[in-house]
Protein backbone atom coordinates (compact mmCIF):
# COMPACT_ATOMS: atom_id res chain seq x y z
CA UNK A 1 0.00 0.00 0.00
CA UNK A 2 1.32 3.35 -0.54
CA UNK A 3 0.81 5.94 2.16
CA UNK A 4 -1.75 8.73 0.40
CA UNK A 5 -4.79 10.48 1.26
CA UNK A 6 -7.45 8.50 0.10
CA UNK A 7 -10.71 9.82 -1.80
CA UNK A 8 -13.88 8.24 -3.57
CA UNK A 9 -14.26 9.30 -6.92
CA UNK A 10 -17.42 11.14 -7.81
CA UNK A 11 -17.23 11.28 -11.56
CA UNK A 12 -14.92 12.90 -14.15
CA UNK A 13 -14.44 15.97 -15.23
CA UNK A 14 -15.75 16.82 -18.63
CA UNK A 15 -13.12 18.18 -20.95
CA UNK A 16 -9.67 17.27 -19.76
CA UNK A 17 -9.10 14.85 -22.08
CA UNK A 18 -10.20 11.91 -19.60
CA UNK A 19 -7.20 12.89 -17.14
CA UNK A 20 -8.84 14.44 -14.50
CA UNK A 21 -11.28 12.45 -11.80
CA UNK A 22 -13.78 14.61 -9.56
CA UNK A 23 -12.81 13.12 -5.66
CA UNK A 24 -14.72 13.80 -2.24
CA UNK A 25 -11.68 13.28 0.08
CA UNK A 26 -13.07 13.97 3.66
CA UNK A 27 -16.65 16.17 2.49
CA UNK A 28 -14.29 18.45 -0.10
CA UNK A 29 -14.35 17.59 -3.47
CA UNK A 30 -11.07 18.39 -5.83
CA UNK A 31 -9.97 17.84 -8.90
CA UNK A 32 -7.52 14.60 -9.02
CA UNK A 33 -5.25 13.88 -12.14
CA UNK A 34 -5.66 9.98 -13.04
CA UNK A 35 -3.23 9.93 -15.72
CA UNK A 36 -0.75 7.52 -13.54
CA UNK A 37 -3.74 4.74 -12.92
CA UNK A 38 -3.55 1.92 -15.62
CA UNK A 39 -7.29 2.38 -15.69
CA UNK A 40 -9.85 5.08 -15.16
CA UNK A 41 -11.44 4.74 -11.46
CA UNK A 42 -15.58 4.56 -11.86
CA UNK A 43 -17.61 6.29 -9.79
CA UNK A 44 -17.54 5.26 -5.86
CA UNK A 45 -14.02 3.47 -5.85
CA UNK A 46 -11.11 4.74 -3.78
CA UNK A 47 -8.00 5.84 -4.74
CA UNK A 48 -4.87 7.19 -3.04
CA UNK A 49 -3.83 10.91 -3.80
CA UNK A 50 -0.56 12.14 -3.54
CA UNK A 51 0.73 15.29 -4.68
CA UNK A 52 -2.82 15.78 -6.38
CA UNK A 53 -2.02 12.38 -8.40
CA UNK A 54 -4.10 9.31 -7.79
CA UNK A 55 -1.30 6.60 -7.65
CA UNK A 56 -3.42 3.51 -6.56
CA UNK A 57 -6.71 2.04 -6.35
CA UNK A 58 -7.82 0.87 -3.24
CA UNK A 59 -11.28 -0.01 -1.24
CA UNK A 60 -13.08 1.21 1.58
CA UNK A 61 -10.96 -0.98 4.03
CA UNK A 62 -7.18 -0.22 2.46
CA UNK A 63 -8.56 3.90 2.72
CA UNK A 64 -9.57 3.71 6.06
CA UNK A 65 -6.15 2.08 7.05
CA UNK A 66 -4.45 5.26 5.44
CA UNK A 67 -6.41 7.72 7.07
CA UNK A 68 -5.09 6.09 10.50
CA UNK A 69 -1.80 6.15 9.13
CA UNK A 70 -1.80 9.69 8.08
CA UNK A 71 -3.60 9.63 11.97
CA UNK A 72 -0.46 8.20 13.71
CA UNK A 73 2.05 10.40 11.72
CA UNK A 74 0.42 13.46 13.34
CA UNK A 75 -2.04 14.33 10.49
CA UNK A 76 -5.76 14.84 11.78
CA UNK A 77 -8.56 13.71 9.16
CA UNK A 78 -9.37 17.65 9.07
CA UNK A 79 -6.08 18.81 7.44
CA UNK A 80 -6.72 16.21 4.60
CA UNK A 81 -10.17 17.82 3.99
CA UNK A 82 -8.86 21.36 4.77
CA UNK A 83 -5.82 20.96 2.27
CA UNK A 84 -7.11 23.42 -0.50
CA UNK A 85 -6.21 21.21 -3.08
CA UNK A 86 -3.25 19.55 -2.44
CA UNK A 87 -3.12 15.88 -2.18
Amino acid sequence: MCLGIPGRVVGMVPGCGDQLALVEVEGAARKVNIGLLDEAPAPGQWVLIHMGFAVELTDPVGAEEAMAGLELMGRSRDDAAGEGGRG
